[in-house]
C-alpha cells in the first residue's frame, strides 16, 4: 500500500499544475516540488521522477515507474497532455478529479461517523451492564432471596448466555467475516458482491451513482486530453470501484472494437440507463463526449450527495432513537431492583 494520500496527491498536482502554468521549466518544478513537499515517500518519488526526467526519460513513463502513488489513469493524462504540448491543462483536470473524489470520499466518511459512533456506544453500554452492574444486583437479590424485576431478569438471562458463549459468539463472527473477505477477494465473488450492492434497497442507488460518477468523470478528463476512446474505458473501467460495472465496461470496449456503435454498446446493459444514455448518446452524435460526460458525472456527484444527505437525515435519527430506546431499557433493568428494594423498606 501506498504511504501517500489522496489528499496529498492532490496537493502535489494542483502546486504541479500551477508552477507548470507559470511556463517554468520542468525540472526546477520538479526539483522545488521535491523540496518542499513534507510527505517523506511523496519526496523520495518525486526526486526520483526528476532524476528520471534528467537522464533523458519521458515524463509520463517516469510516472509509470511509481504505480503506488501515480495510476494508469494519472499516467495516460499526463501523457496525453505532454504529447499535446498541453501539459498544465492536463494537469488541471486530473487536479479538478482527484478534488472531487475526495470531496466525496469525506462526505462518505461523514455519513458513516454517526452511525458507527452509535453502535459503539451501544455495544459499550451493553457490556458494562452484563460484566459490571447486572451481577451485581443478582447476588443481592439472591443474598436477600428476593426476586428480580421480570427485565432485569431478562437481561440477566440474555447477559449469562453472553457471558457463557462470548468466545464461540465472536469466533462466529470473525469466521463470518473473514469467510466473506475470502469470498469477495476472488473475482467471481466480488463481481457477484457488487452486483448485490446496486440492487439493495435504498442504499443500492448511492453505490451505483457513485460508481458512475467516478466512471463518467474518469473517462471525461481522458478523453478531454486526447486518450483514445477505447483506451479510455479500458482504464475507467476500474475507476468504477465495482467489479460488476468493469467488467460491463470490457464486454463494451470488446463490442466497439467489434464494430458496434457506442450508444448502443451501452444500451445493451441495465446498469447504464437515463441521463448516462442521453450524453453518451448525443456525444457520439455531437462529437463532444468529454463535456457531456463531465456534465453527467456533475450530475450524479450532485445527486449522490443528496441522496447521502437524505440517508443520513432518515438513518440517523431512526438509529438514536432505537439505540436510544435499548440503553434506556437497559438503564431500566439495571436501576428498577434499586426503586423495587427502596420501596419496601
Amino acid at each position: 500500500m501506498s504511504s501517500v494520500s489522496l489528499t496529498q496527491i492532490l496537493i502535489f498536482t494542483r502546486q504541479f499544475s500551477s508552477m507548470i502554468g507559470s511556463q517554468l521549466q520542468l525540472t526546477y518544478v520538479l526539483e522545488n516540488l521535491a523540496k518542499e513537499t513534507p510527505n517523506r515517500f511523496m519526496r523520495d518519488t518525486i526526486e526520483e521522477i526528476l532524476d528520471d526526467v534528467l537522464n533523458g526519460t519521458d515524463l509520463g513513463d517516469a510516472f509509470e515507474s511509481h504505480p503506488k502513488v501515480f495510476n494508469d489513469i494519472y499516467v495516460n493524462v499526463v501523457r496525453a497532455g505532454m504529447e499535446a504540448g498541453m501539459l498544465g491543462n492536463a494537469l488541471d483536470q486530473i487536479g479538478e478529479y482527484l478534488e472531487v473524489a475526495d470531496q466525496m470520499r469525506r462526505k462518505v466518511r461523514a455519513a458513516l461517523s454517526y452511525p458507527i459512533f452509535m453502535i459503539a456506544a451501544f455495544f459499550i453500554v451493553f457490556n458494562v451492564q452484563v460484566i459490571l452492574i447486572l451481577p451485581k444486583f443478582q447476588k443481592m437479590f439472591g443474598m436477600r432471596d428476593a426476586p428480580l424485576p421480570a427485565p432485569t431478569q431478562i437481561m440477566i438471562t440474555i447477559g449469562d448466555f453472553y457471558m457463557a458463549n462470548w468466545y464461540f459468539l465472536i469466533v462466529g463472527f470473525v469466521g463470518t467475516l473473514v469467510g466473506f473477505i475470502v469470498w469477495i477477494s476472488t473475482r467471481e465473488g466480488r463481481v457477484i458482491w457488487d452486483e448485490i450492492k446496486l440492487k439493495i434497497p435504498v442504499i443500492g442507488g448511492a453505490f451505483r451513482m457513485a460508481s458512475l460518477s467516478r466512471l463518467l468523470r474518469t473517462l471525461a478528463v481522458q478523453v478531454e486530453n486526447k486518450v483514445p476512446l477505447v483506451v479510455a474505458l479500458e482504464l475507467s473501467a476500474s475507476a468504477s470501484g465495482n467489479h460488476y460495472i468493469e467488467g460491463v465496461i470490457i464486454n463494451i470496449v470488446e463490442d466497439i472494437r467489434n464494430g458496434e456503435g457506442i450508444a448502443d454498446s451501452f444500451r445493451a446493459h441495465d446498469v447504464f440507463s437515463g441521463i448516462v444514455l442521453q450524453m453518451i448518446s448525443s456525444g457520439e452524435e455531437s462529437g463532444e463526449f468529454d463535456r457531456l460526460l463531465m456534465s453527467a458525472a456533475s450530475y450524479f456527484d450532485d445527486l449522490l450527495a443528496e441522496q447521502l444527505e437524505s440517508m443520513t437525515g432518515l438513518i440517523n435519527p431512526i438509529l438514536t432513537v432505537f439505540v436510544g430506546t435499548a440503553i434506556a431499557g437497559m438503564m431500566v433493568a439495571a436501576f428498577l431492583p434499586v426503586f423495587q428494594m427502596s420501596s419496601t423498606m
